[in-house]
């Protein structure tokens, strides 16, 4: 349903999965980035922020962080900058290019 750009329909199927008690990660993660497609970006963070209740962003050590952890920052950076939340956003642009700076110079 993304392919075709048919979001509503696809966060409608989302939202029946987790009315029947799917809350797993791979579902939230859909719900995110389909309020995201949908401009819903206040939503959208609602969505990051119980999606980080059950899978923790950051790790504690080194270690590289995944395209999926990535996109995450990214779609909180973009909410919080379209939100006009400037301090936040900022911060998390940090974050989130902090990582992209990281792999550039390898």
């Amino acid at each position: 349903m993304t392919q075709n750009c048919k979001y509503a329909e696809a966060l409608t199927m989302v939202q029946g999965m987790m009315v029947m008690e799917d809350d797993s990660k791979e579902v939230l993660l859909a719900r995110t980035i389909l309020l995201f497609l949908l401009n819903r970006f206040d939503l959208a963070l609602e969505s990051l922020r119980e999606l980080d209740l059950q899978d923790p962003l950051e790790q504690f050590g080194n270690y590289t962080r995944s395209d999926e952890q990535s996109m995450r920052h990214y779609i909180r950076a973009r909410c919080l900058y379209t939100l006009h939340d400037a301090d936040k956003a900022k911060d998390a642009i940090d974050i989130y290019l902090g990582n992209r700076r990281q792999k550039l110079s390898q």
